[in-house]
């Protein structure tokens, strides 16, 4: 059976969302019990305090001991104080307002296989309401590689997790009430990675995290959807460390396709950007916006491939370089 939680309904005032945000970390207690073993890492909790008359600052995050993990989650910490210190900077506060930026987090899954972190994030920068955001870290162990859904899953066992969310999500959203309709939910848990980026692996069940707007109205809140396992170990990728691009590498033609695939970082980006691609598509207003961008995808998949075969760098840096710079074309598109 899948479960589908709503751990915020009506979200219109500041504190209302507050209070549902320590809501939500509460209600998320019972994963670091139930992972805990003699495996666990041990963890010390960071915190990031700063209490002024304009702005509130309360960052926590777990440090771990292993390299990799440590170094991923400082680095998202890092992003997100300089982001928020960024509204405090800019001049456009109002008067007498407090902003305030917190980050919590609840550990999924602590074992000898992996380690999992969510974090939720609660900001107010004024305008009409409060925000949260889920963000969420899975590390295989002991050497802390990341991994996202692309990693553990093959595609086929993407489509599979799309397919049984928009049943749950359908089911718990519909109707005049429900803060959303079948099409919002079937583009914001589309086949795609970006989708479902923010999950917990545990033992027993994937957990996937959907933020406000992704698949309904502000009003509906973040969504959450559990899954048991049992549906969907068929389609678990015998080895995560192993690169899977956006197609499948045993089918692997030219030159370009095989450095994609002879690289794990490589591939990872070859998935992001296909992804951010047929979001872009799936969200377009209209069909000239969409044939605009399949224009555009085209042309820069033969830039791709003819500049980096005749490229004086090695061909996986610089397509590392080209890929790098279409994810932010089409992440800062307008």
């Amino acid at each position: 059976m899948i479960t589908l939680l709503r751990p915020f309904q009506k979200l219109n005032k500041r504190m209302t969302l507050k209070l549902k945000f320590h809501a939500v970390l509460a209600s998320l207690m019972f994963l670091s019990v139930a992972t805990a073993s003699a495996d666990a890492l041990k963890v010390t909790e960071r915190q990031i305090l700063e209490q002024k008359p304009t702005h509130d600052i309360d960052f926590k995050y777990p440090e771990t001991g292993v390299p990799a993990i440590d170094k991923a989650i400082n680095a998202w910490i890092e992003e997100n104080l300089e982001s928020f210190r960024g509204y405090l900077t800019e001049g456009t506060m109002t008067p007498g307002q407090n902003y305030s930026g917190e980050i919590g987090y609840e550990i999924g899954r602590n074992d000898s296989a992996m380690f999992s972190v969510l974090f939720t994030y609660y900001t107010y920068t004024g305008g009409a309401h409060p925000n949260s955001t889920f963000t969420a870290f899975n590390f295989l162990r002991p050497d802390g590689a990341q991994v996202d859904i692309g990693d553990l899953f093959t595609k086929a066992g993407v489509a599979r997790i799309s397919k049984l969310s928009i049943a749950s999500l359908n089911k718990e959203l519909s109707g005049p009430d429900g803060g959303s309709d079948t099409d919002w939910i079937a583009r914001g848990a589309a086949p795609i990675g970006k989708n479902f980026e923010n999950f917990i692996l545990k033992p027993n069940e994937l957990a996937i995290y959907f933020d406000a707007y992704q698949v309904a109205a502000y009003v509906a809140g973040p969504q959450e959807v559990h899954i048991p396992l049992s549906q969907l170990r068929p389609f678990l990728r015998n080895d995560p460390r192993a690169p899977a691009a956006s197609f499948d590498c045993t089918k692997a033609a030219s030159d370009v396709e095989h450095a994609i695939c002879s690289s794990r970082e490589l591939a990872q980006m070859d998935r992001r950007v296909a992804d951010e691609y047929f979001d872009a598509v799936g969200w377009a207003a209209d069909e000239p916006a969409r044939m605009k961008l399949k224009s555009e995808q085209r042309a820069w998949l033969n830039e791709r491939d003819t500049h980096c075969r005749v490229a004086a760098q090695s061909m996986v840096s610089c397509l590392m370089t080209t890929y790098d710079a279409r994810l932010k074309a089409l992440r800062n598109r307008t």
